[in-house]
């Protein structure tokens, strides 16, 4: 079974200008783009200098390519947080992190599945 039949939800691609940040009460870490993103978390790719989003409180997602969309902190659970071999400097280092969201709630949700339909798209039905 791959790992696409074990997702509870379906993951789309992210468009340019499709981003996410981690944070801490009141404090920004890291900011990324987004690689993929379901109704159940993200995958981003962002630069690492020495805070790791392992202690964050949640995520922003917002798109600004055409249409500004924001969904403000959504409470999520870091799965992994892996370095990218290439593009690797000596200050920083290039990162794919995957988060799990966490209580969402109903305007949580809606506001992902808004932000889905205008900055993600299904890999399997580009030409």
């Amino acid at each position: 079974m791959s790992d696409q039949d074990k997702r509870k939800y379906k993951r789309f691609k992210g468009k340019e200008g499709a981003f996410a940040a981690f944070i801490r009460p009141d404090e920004f870490i890291n900011l990324g783009q987004i690689i993929d993103i379901s109704l159940g978390g993200l995958c981003i790719r962002y630069l690492s200098t020495k805070q790791e989003p392992k202690g964050c409180s949640g995520i922003k997602i917002f798109g600004s390519n055409g249409r500004f969309i924001h969904v403000d902190k959504v409470q999520c659970k870091v799965i992994y947080d892996e370095e990218i071999p290439e593009g690797t400097w000596e200050q920083l280092s290039t990162r794919r992190c995957g988060v799990k969201f966490e209580n969402l709630t109903v305007r949580d949700k809606s506001m992902i599945q808004d932000f889905i339909d205008h900055y993600g798209y299904d890999e399997a039905l580009k030409n």
